[in-house]
């Protein structure tokens, strides 16, 4: 048994133009040759005798397979990559299918003389291969399983020298092998035909060949028994390999100009082509039930050709999948619903070697609300010579700033009251009782508590920043009142949302910010360490968002590079400030226009 591990990206390619393109390349399994089955495969003519029913398809006019689950499924775009194969022929190993609980259908043998085929099962942590060769064989292959624990396959009763060899489909069930022989009026010598996937309503899904060297796709009824022609409108050729639990049928076909094309065929007969951009032929090999198809794509011709493992959904369309030590030769074979991928790569060597793919996470999202600044609460009371008194609590201030505390009615243009200053500390908080300077005894009806951006005379101090609801016209000194952060010069009300995704693949953080009630204009924006209730020093620098003339940010995006992680929770907080970059420092000290508008804690 050998098992190593490494990672990498995989690449991806935007939706293409579902067009035919050019052919040669293999189908993974047991053919004639012994080995793998190549070249074209025509696809007409009936079955001889026993039960058939025709499953076709023509091309959908948008070229997208109608799939349920697809538009939730995302495909990941890195995996960690596992070198499985078992040492009783450390030099050839295919991994062929992958079933929801991770256990793995292969085969090892070249299928060379001397070097049978034999079949296994394997759990994806590789500690333990399970012989599986069905009775009396010379070779078999495991191709495929369910998670009911049936599982399908081939066998030859040779192994011979010229690698021709006869093939036969079988099942296991319960234990119990069982031979699968389509009912065709003219087979292949010696004959071929392979049962290449099952899904958990224990249909089955393969292709026999005829004997003008011509394949037929089909699918077989496990519990009743009965075969089904899988055949895509136009093509010679029909291969099916794969199918998921709704009946959608993945595999490819060879149309009538020699092209070989990838497909998706669904149980209500809509086909999907799939080519790879700029392939040379694709292969659909396997199909989960979230409506990802995984296969291979060849690039190039002759000495030059490469093979490659690819995966594709309808929303994403394709990524190439290499496994890092076999770019250039892998082929993707099966997948599970979780995304797990298996198949097999040619190493440096020359050896054929099981690949083990389990998508990575890499990205890590935090959604933030953004809170109008500052936010607290004020306690009116009086004291003992009948002094109005304000006990505030409340955070989100610019660090050491001051400002005035007043009690007005909207609509006055006189304050009712003016308090003494109110003195931030340095990470922005202030926790402090002010009095007003004469007694009072009762206030206005509608009257409001206000904190106002600064100390001075100018319109930009005189701002407020901070108002809390309706006070009680007689204050008791136990009924705290929330203070809500403000900027009077918008309409609305100040209100914020931000999404940060950080990719560790890239080092790449990406930020991007909703925003309503603001200035229009330009506001600095930051990444700040400490939280909004306990201000820190900058982290990440972002550029100055852009108030519309709503006072409305709208889904504004900017990346950082060079980040080495997502800040843990609680140690890190996200800043709008009143004034752009160029406005918000003096002379190393923040200005008024500092002023935090909106904040969130990552």
């Amino acid at each position: 048994m050998r098992a190593t591990t490494s990672s990498t990206r995989v690449k991806g390619v935007g939706a293409a133009t579902l067009a035919v393109v050019a052919v040669t390349g293999t189908v993974i399994g047991l053919g004639l040759n012994g080995t793998a089955k190549t070249g074209t495969a025509a696809a007409s003519g009936a079955p001889g005798s026993g039960t058939s029913m025709s499953m076709s398809g023509a091309p959908a006019d948008n070229g997208q397979a109608v799939i349920a689950e697809a538009a939730g499924f995302v495909q990941p775009d890195t995996y960690a990559f596992k070198t499985v194969g078992d040492n009783a022929d450390p030099t050839f190993n295919q991994l062929l299918g992958i079933n929801s609980q991770g256990v793995i259908a292969g085969y090892f043998g070249s299928g060379a003389a001397g070097h049978p085929n034999r079949g296994y099962t394997v759990h994806g942590n590789a500690s333990s291969f399970v012989k599986e060769d069905f009775p009396g064989s010379v070779q078999t292959q495991v191709t495929g399983l369910n998670d009911r624990g049936v599982t399908v396959g081939f066998l030859s009763h040779a192994n011979n020298a010229n690698q021709v060899n006869d093939n036969e489909g079988w099942y296991s069930l319960d234990g119990r092998f069982h031979q699968v022989v389509f009912p065709a009026s003219s087979n292949a010598s010696p004959p071929v035909e392979q049962l290449l996937g099952v899904n958990d309503s224990d249909i089955a899904v393969g292709f026999y060949t005829d004997a003008a060297g011509n394949s037929h796709g089909f699918r077989y009824d496990i519990n009743r028994h009965t075969f089904h022609d899988v055949v895509v409108s136009g093509a010679t050729s029909t291969t099916a390999a794969a199918i998921d639990g709704r009946g959608d049928v993945a595999g490819f076909y060879t149309g009538a100009n020699g092209n070989q094309s990838g497909f998706l065929l669904t149980a209500a007969g809509r086909l999907t082509p799939l080519n790879f951009p700029g392939a040379t032929m694709t292969q659909a090999l396997g199909v989960n039930d979230k409506g990802e198809v995984v296969g291979l794509y060849q690039t190039g011709t002759g000495d030059t050709a490469q093979t490659h493992g690819f995966t594709w959904t309808a929303k994403q369309a394709y990524l190439t999948v290499d496994d890092p030590s076999g770019v250039g030769g892998t082929t993707v074979n099966g997948v599970n619903d979780a995304g797990t991928l298996v198949g097999f790569y040619v190493d440096a060597q020359g050896d054929t070697d099981g690949m083990l793919a389990t998508p990575q996470k890499t990205t890590t999202t935090r959604h933030l609300s953004l809170n109008p600044m500052p936010q607290g609460s004020v306690t009116l009371g009086t004291d003992h010579s009948g002094m109005l008194t304000a006990q505030v609590s409340a955070f989100g201030f610019t660090p050491g700033s001051r400002h005035t505390a007043e009690i007005v009615v909207p609509g006055r243009a006189k304050p009712v009251a003016t308090l003494a200053p109110l003195t931030a500390d340095a990470t922005g908080r202030i926790e402090q009782t002010v009095t007003t300077a004469g007694a009072i005894t009762r206030l206005p009806s509608g009257s409001r508590f206000q904190i106002l951006l600064g100390t001075g005379t100018d319109a930009l101090s005189a701002q407020p920043i901070a108002q809390s609801r309706s006070l009680p016209q007689r204050p008791s000194g136990d009924d705290p009142m929330p203070l809500q952060g403000v900027d009077v010069k918008s309409d609305t009300r100040l209100n914020g949302s931000a999404t940060l995704v950080f990719d560790s693949a890239t080092r790449r953080l990406t930020v991007t910010v909703d925003a309503s009630g603001l200035t229009p204009g330009a506001h600095a924006a930051h990444i700040h360490l400490g939280s909004c209730a306990s201000q820190g020093a900058v982290q990440y620098m972002l550029t100055d968002l852009h108030a519309n003339a709503r006072g409305e940010v709208v889904h504004q995006t900017q990346t950082i590079d060079n980040v080495a992680a997502m800040p843990a929770p609680g140690t890190a907080y996200l800043n709008v400030h009143l004034g752009d970059m160029n406005s918000i420092v003096a002379n190393g000290q923040p200005t008024a226009a500092f002023r935090p508008l909106l904040c969130g804690n990552i």
